[in-house]
């Protein structure tokens, strides 16, 4: 399947585009562009395309939480554009702005910025995407004296390949004005450019980084209490999983009524270690981003052996079981194998 019959598959439904508006920030050729029209939405190429956006960004396990800072001209503009003081080309071009100055002045870097108005189960968003371009090569033919010639020409500006992830985007709700962002530009000034320049805000960890501290802590406190750290690392990675495909937040308090169900001590520890990395009583886990990465556990043995298996096999011991032996070695007994096939 090529990246354009990607952007024409049909996605899940509940996500309507309102308006759309491509600004351009051309840092590299001073070229800075706002529109003063709207995509056109009824183009099905053009509307999927952004829908592909709208949605990888909504999911992205990047995203974290922030709040906008009481001088924020993104909030005040929101507003504005909420009440239906201004249209959404000119509530974009005003967000951008500083965006475009940045460009133009400090970094000479170029970027389309795709901007929707959109809802989601009928709660209203606002997006901000950051789509870099890409310096590409072509071919031109020309004929001289009757003689065809096909040479190469470089330096073409293009959009980024719908296929590639977006390292700096913003969604806001414009109904609670909750922020969620991603930034990873990497701009020369050291600025997180999208929290500090776009949005004026402040921010706490990730979904990633939350999902990652949350299995920190549970191998920690296994390993404070002599436990094995495997088997409560893939019980808190199925407890996320199952969590995130029923539509349920990441909950500290209730994954150690699970995790450490019969453990009464290792729960108030892992709190308390929850507490000190300021993970949020609740962490949204989008499903489709989920799933995947929390059903697998890979552990690596100082003997150098490497193991990857699914996280439910800890929690029978029918497949897979560690044994502690009395030397403080362990012996890791993989069963029921019928064929073993190698991995080039």
């Amino acid at each position: 399947m090529s990246e354009m019959d990607e952007v024409i598959e049909e996605g899940p439904r509940g996500l309507e585009i309102q308006a759309a508006v491509l600004h351009v920030l051309d840092g590299r050729h001073h070229n800075i562009s706002f529109s003063e029209r709207t995509l056109d939405l009824e183009e099905p190429m053009t509307e999927k395309y952004v829908k592909r956006y709208v949605r990888r960004c909504a999911n992205d396990m990047r995203l974290r939480e922030g709040r906008f800072l009481p001088e924020s001209v993104f909030a005040s503009e929101l507003e504005r554009y909420f009440q239906r003081d201004t249209d959404f080309c000119a509530f974009t071009a005003a967000v951008c702005a500083r965006l475009a100055s940045y460009f133009d002045e400090e970094e000479a870097r170029s970027f389309e910025v795709l901007c929707t108005d959109y809802r989601d189960d009928d709660v209203p968003y606002v997006s901000v995407i950051l789509l870099e371009e890409t310096e590409t090569m072509t071919y031109m033919t020309d004929a001289e004296n009757g003689v065809i010639r096909n040479t190469l020409s470089f330096g073409h500006s293009a959009l980024p390949a719908v296929s590639r992830s977006v390292a700096s985007f913003a969604v806001v709700n414009m109904i609670t004005k909750d922020v969620r962002f991603a930034d990873e530009g990497k701009w020369e000034s050291g600025k997180e450019l999208v929290k500090e320049v776009l949005l004026q805000a402040e921010a706490g960890i990730s979904r990633k980084e939350a999902v990652k501290s949350v299995t920190e802590i549970a191998c920690e406190v296994a390993e404070e209490f002599d436990e094995n750290p495997t088997m409560f690392v893939s019980k808190v990675k199925s407890y996320i999983a199952e969590t995130a495909g029923e539509g349920m937040p990441l909950n500290p308090k209730t994954l150690v009524s699970e995790v450490f169900e019969e453990k009464p001590q290792m729960a108030e520890a892992f709190l308390k270690k929850a507490e000190e990395k300021t993970i949020p009583h609740e962490v949204e886990l989008p499903k489709a981003s989920v799933s995947m990465s929390m059903k697998k556990q890979k552990i690596r043995t100082d003997t150098g052996i490497e193991i990857s298996f699914p996280v439910e096999y800890c929690q029978d011991g029918r497949y897979i079981e560690f044994i502690n032996n009395p030397d403080g070695t362990i012996t890791i007994e993989i069963r029921e194998i019928g064929k073993i096939t190698n991995r080039m």
